[in-house]
């Protein structure tokens, strides 16, 4: 099984973790585990490789 495809679970009361918008929580205890932000990187805005008018 794949690691990433396993929920946390709770380091209070050991109960699997509920995915919530940028955070983990158990339903039992409400212990809340927040997610790090990330920041994206910006989406290329120019010419492609494979395009004729960029200049060589």
């Amino acid at each position: 099984m794949d690691d990433f495809a396993v929920q946390p679970h709770c380091p209070e009361c050991d109960i699997v973790m509920r995915t919530e918008p940028h955070a983990f929580v158990c339903p039992h205890c409400g212990h809340l585990q927040l997610l790090d932000e990330v920041k994206m990187p910006p989406e290329f805005d120019g010419a492609d490789f494979d395009d004729g008018r960029r200049p060589t």
